[in-house]
């Protein structure tokens, strides 16, 4: 497996991954509703099955997508994308630290906003760099502006004040995680088509 595959493969991972998950403990936890509840209640302090959520639904997933964002960086060729996007991975881990429902004062609480504060604050950024970086090609570059598009439609959003927070929360979840499944997808079919092509450049003469 080349290097595209694996960090294809692991982006498409982390995306589903992070959707059965969240599916799971939200159907696991009494009384939670995906509509009106944030993510981070699911591993709050005094939540059911915190423990295993903060070390699956966030630990685990923030650490593959550092992987897959120091790996997209690398395809694109921009050591700027490949950190940005690895500092968004490791924020996105450190939304395990258990948030304190009660008492968003408590140190728990702060580290665990700050962290969801800069998970968006590393992967804006990251990607209008990845929309100007040419040698990214149009299969890394579009999908990212898109994103970016709907990140700003989902904030909007939210400030109207038009949909419930769980649900509203949900939409830039949705942005943020189908860039992760497409890219991941585009660079492990970019991988097929070089193979192909090196195949092919080898099986006829004169090439």
């Amino acid at each position: 497996m080349t290097s595209l595959d694996r960090t294809g493969w692991t982006g498409v991972t982390a995306s589903l991954g992070f959707g059965l998950a969240l599916a799971v403990f939200g159907a696991l936890e009494p009384g939670y509703s995906h509509a009106t509840k944030a993510v981070s209640e699911l591993g709050a302090i005094g939540s059911t099955y915190g423990l295993a959520w903060n070390l699956i639904g966030f630990l685990g997933t923030g650490l593959l997508l550092t992987g897959f964002g120091i790996g997209v960086g690398r395809a694109a060729g921009s050591r700027a994308v490949s950190l940005l996007l690895a500092l968004f991975g490791l924020a996105f881990a450190a939304t395990a630290v258990p948030a304190d429902m009660s008492n968003f004062q408590s140190p728990g609480s702060v580290a665990h906003i700050i962290a969801s504060q800069l998970t968006l604050l590393f992967w804006a950024p990251a990607l209008i760099w990845l929309v100007f970086v040419r040698r990214a090609g149009a299969g890394l570059r579009l999908p990212a502006a898109i994103a970016l598009v709907l990140a700003v439609g989902s904030i909007i959003v939210r400030g109207m004040d038009i949909l419930p927070p769980g649900t509203t929360q949900r939409l830039s979840f949705a942005v943020i995680f189908i860039w992760v499944l497409v890219t991941g997808v585009v660079l492990i079919r970019r991988e097929r088509r070089t193979d192909w092509d090196s195949r092919t450049d080898g099986a006829i003469p004169g090439r």
